[in-house]
């Protein structure tokens, strides 16, 4: 027995710490684990590998094993305690707005925090004048947010538990509210989100609706810029994962930053400093992820992102897995609550460890189809995505789109393009409308193209199927048959040696 672990043991070392910090998140999610219970776990875990020293002169690689698992079950818990900690008290009537108002059908919705720290989600009525870094005073009746019974088939929802991840723990509907003062929000994010409000206000110069707000729920809004009955259109086709500003917008963008901060220094002969162009792409995807308000999907892809850019900054080799689990750890360690409480986080995890484990035997199994116009890509792509999230969506929502395999068939070959020219078209427009009008005209049609697919799909009678409410333990079934397959593929097999 090795008393000194190869870097063969390391690897699986490291792995199982990460295993075991998100086992002691994911416990402490439904069970209360003191942190002194969360000490001692990690107590008795070092005392293990005194022990073993002490009377052995050398740490075994089991006693290794089980110490590591031990301390990093309690770090995780220990990290869940100390986020879980927190004695709401009914907040003051005054605050500021901290979060991007929200335009719903029926109000505007933003997060307003008091003086004391308490953050509350606000609904105003419709049109209301409020901005980011507001000081308002508002009138109403604070509530606690608990569970939202389903209706028609649909699961139950912990509405409480989903705000409280984001620490808050009031809400106040039907609110009343006067804007006392402004300029009081972070300066930096107020000027991120004006330029992004004015990118915005372009976009409706140069397209009508909704495909400006097709536009810029692509690239830089996501869900909030569109219409609801256009969203549960593609809800139904199976295709709102594309059009919300989902982790493949985000890849896109972020290699598009690259190659463009690439092309501007070597046409400006900036060829002194090489890792300009990487230095840049960075501070633009970070400027992006502040500026789109930093949800879980667009911070998990953006930290993917940055993985790869940093990788070729310092001429190492990139991995997709080892970048993803990086990026879940970053997330977890600053909000362990995401794990169970924030479907987005769950479903983006998902979606890419299909991609990075399914997709290469998927991609195998259909090598019969033809590669022109990234067909077998595009269709490999959808399967292993909806095959590592179907279980889950399924658990969640109640039902799931059949016509979504054909919806991304027609639908991604054109997403990259269409981001593109749009992107183009809106900045050209700030100097000239007339300029952008050929680019407008383009983005256009591509736009047209996706309603009408996601239109005529999605409107189908038998475009989205009902599935019966089934057990929670039948998820971790399923999940455990897909692991299964994963951890016997040779990129998991790569990643632990």
């Amino acid at each position: 027995m090795e008393s000194v672990p190869d870097t063969q043991s390391r690897a699986r070392l490291f792995f199982l710490f990460l295993l075991f910090f998100v086992f002691g998140i994911l416990v402490s999610s439904f069970l209360f684990i003191s942190p002194v219970a969360a000490s001692f776990f990690i107590l008795v875990g070092f005392s293990i590998l005194i022990a073993e020293r002490i009377n052995k002169k050398r740490i075994g690689i089991e006693a290794l094993f089980i110490s590591i698992a031990l301390i990093s079950f309690g770090i995780g818990a220990m990290r869940y305690a100390v986020k879980d900690f927190h004695e709401p008290v009914e907040p003051m009537l005054s605050g500021v707005v901290v979060s991007e108002p929200e335009d719903r059908e029926n109000g505007v919705r933003f997060v307003m925090q008091d003086e004391n720290g308490e953050k509350v989600l606000v609904s105003a009525p419709i049109y209301s004048a409020v901005e980011y870094g507001d000081m308002v005073n508002v009138s109403g009746r604070f509530e606690r947010p608990g569970v939202v019974a389903g209706e028609g088939g649909e699961r139950a929802f912990d509405y409480g538990a989903y705000l409280a991840k984001d620490d808050i723990y009031w809400t106040l509907s039907f609110a009343e509210l006067r804007v006392h003062s402004k300029d009081h929000g972070n300066s930096f994010k107020s000027t991120l989100l004006k330029i992004k409000g004015g990118f915005m206000e372009q976009a409706g110069e140069i397209l009508a609706e909704p495909y400006a707000s097709l536009l810029m729920g692509l690239i830089v809004a996501g869900r909030d810029a569109m219409p609801k009955d256009i969203l549960e259109e593609f809800r139904r086709a199976g295709v709102i994962h594309i059009v919300v500003l989902s982790g493949f917008n985000i890849t896109l963008i972020a290699e598009f930053m690259r190659r463009l901060f690439q092309s501007v220094f070597i046409f400006l002969r900036i060829n002194r400093f090489p890792q300009a162009a990487s230095l840049a792409s960075i501070f633009g995807v970070v400027l992006f992820v502040v500026m789109t308000g930093g949800g879980a999907t667009v911070v998990r892809a953006s930290i993917m992102a940055l993985v790869v850019i940093i990788a070729r900054l310092f001429g190492r080799n990139y991995s997709a897995s080892r970048a993803l689990i990086f990026a879940g750890f970053l997330m977890l360690l600053e909000n362990p609550k995401i794990l169970v409480f924030d479907p987005s986080f769950q479903l983006s995890f998902l979606a890419t460890l299909g991609l990075i484990y399914l997709m290469p035997p998927v991609e195998k199994f259909f090598s019969f189809v033809t590669e022109r116009f990234q067909i077998r890509e595009i269709l490999s792509q959808t399967i292993s995505t909806q095959l590592a999230v179907l279980p889950l969506l399924v658990y969640s929502m109640g039902d799931i789109s059949i016509v979504s395999l054909l919806a991304n068939l027609l639908i991604l070959i054109i997403v990259p393009m269409t981001m593109l020219i749009g992107f183009l078209a809106v900045s050209i427009s700030f100097v000239s409308t007339v300029l952008a009008w050929p680019l407008s005209f383009v983005s256009y049609l591509l736009l047209s193209w996706i309603l009408f697919v996601s239109s005529i799909l999605g409107n189908l009678s038998f475009a989205m199927i009902t599935v019966p409410s089934f057990v929670a333990w039948l998820i971790l079934v399923l999940y455990l048959v897909l692991f299964t397959a994963m951890i016997s593929s040779k990129s998991l097999k790569s990643w632990t040696h």
